[in-house]
C-alpha cells in the first residue's frame, strides 16, 4: 500500500470515528428501542460499527450521518432478530420496522427532550438528584433504596412521582420556551 492511499485510510478512519463518537449515544437509543435486551443492544451496535466500517468509504459527506448509519442499525437489529429466538419472540418484524421508523421520525424531538431532562436534573436537589440516579442510572432495587432512603416502600414512591412530575414539568416549560424563543426569531 502506498503512503498516499495509507494517509488516505488513516484520514478516513479518524473521520468515521470521529462521526462514530458524536453519535454513540444516538445509535444507542436508537437500537435500544428496537431490542428489548441491553446485551443484544450491545451486541448489534458491535456489528453496526463493523459495517460502518468496511462501508465508510460509500458514505457521502454531503448527506448527514445518522440516519445512513441509522440504516446500518437497523439492517443489524433485524439480522440479530433472525439470530435469535429471545429477540424474535418479542416483537414482530413488522413492529419493528414501525418502531424503528418511528424512532427516526422524532429523533430531534427525543434529544430535545433529553438535553431538557440534563438541564432540569441539574435543577433538582441534590438529595433529589441521588434518588433518581439511584433508581435509573445505578438501577438500584426498591429494596435498596428504601435502605438507602431510611423511607418506606410507600413513602420512596411518593418521592419517586413527585421529582418524575417535577421533571416532567420542567421538561415541558423548557421546550415550551424554545419552541417560543424559535417562533419568536423564525417570525412564524
Amino acid at each position: 500500500m502506498s503512503t498516499v492511499a495509507s494517509a488516505e485510510t488513516a484520514r478516513s478512519t479518524e473521520k468515521l470515528l470521529c462521526l462514530l463518537a458524536q453519535h454513540q449515544e444516538d445509535l444507542y437509543r436508537y437500537v435500544f428501542s428496537l431490542l428489548p435486551h441491553q446485551e443484544d443492544v450491545k451486541d448489534v451496535l458491535q456489528e453496526t460499527y463493523i459495517a460502518l466500517t468496511r462501508k465508510f468509504d460509500e458514505y457521502d459527506a454531503a448527506k448527514p450521518f445518522l440516519p445512513w448509519a441509522y440504516g446500518f442499525a437497523y439492517l443489524q437489529v433485524l439480522k440479530h432478530r433472525d439470530q435469535s429466538r429471545r429477540a424474535a419472540r418479542t416483537f414482530g418484524d413488522d413492529i419493528v420496522e414501525l418502531l424503528a421508523g418511528q424512532r427516526a421520525t422524532h429523533a430531534v424531538t427525543l434529544n430535545d427532550r433529553l438535553s431538557a431532562l440534563d438541564h432540569c436534573l441539574e435543577k433538582l436537589p441534590q438529595q433529589d438528584r441521588l434518588l433518581i440516579s439511584h433508581r435509573y442510572l445505578s438501577r438500584t432495587t426498591i429494596e435498596q433504596l428504601t435502605e438507602i432512603a431510611g423511607s418506606s416502600r410507600r413513602t420512596l414512591f411518593r418521592n419517586l412521582e413527585r421529582i418524575r412530575r417535577l421533571l416532567f414539568d420542567c421538561i415541558s416549560r423548557r421546550i415550551e420556551d424554545r419552541t417560543d424563543e424559535c417562533t419568536g426569531e423564525c417570525g412564524v
